[in-house]
This record gives C-alpha cells, structure tokens and sequence, in this order.
C-alpha cells in the first residue's frame, strides 16, 4: 500500500477535525454533557448483539421497523414544526 493511501486510513486521524469549544458557552455545556453520555460505560456491541436462540431474520426485521417508526416520528416532528412557522 503506497504512502499516502496509509496516511488516508490510518486509525488514529480523522477526516473531519476535532472540534474545540470556547469554556462557558452553552456548546461547551452540551459537548460536556454529550461526551458524558458517550463515556457511560454503555457497550454498544452488546447492546446490539443477536440474543441466544433468536432468528436473526426476526430480529433484524423487528429492529428495522422500529428504527423506521422512530426516524417516521422525528420527521413527522420536526415537518410539523417547520409547517407551524411558514
């Protein structure tokens, strides 16, 4: 693999920069809080493993339409309000 192709994938660089917010503002705050959320411990790859004994066609399709009726709700949301304010 060339120089640069490793350069691209190397695990320790981003494509997008890491962002640094001023201490005191209200982004600060919310950064604060959101990598709090991100560090609680929660085990993702656990969380979203196939339970013991389960189709993995059921549970795929259960978590498809959940996700469908999740991302319906936030549009359906967000499209209302956006209708309020014209």
């Amino acid at each position: 693999m060339s120089t640069a192709l490793k350069q691209v994938f190397n695990k320790d660089r981003t494509f997008r920069p890491k962002r640094k917010f001023e201490p005191g503002t209200q982004r600060f705050e919310l950064h604060k809080k959101a990598q709090a959320s991100l560090n609680a411990g929660l085990d993702l790859k656990q969380a979203v493993q196939l339970p013991h004994g389960e189709d993995l066609n059921d549970w795929v399709a259960v978590h498809v339409v959940d996700f469908f009726n999740r991302i319906n709700l936030i549009y359906g949301t967000i499209n209302s309000l956006r209708i309020c304010h014209v």
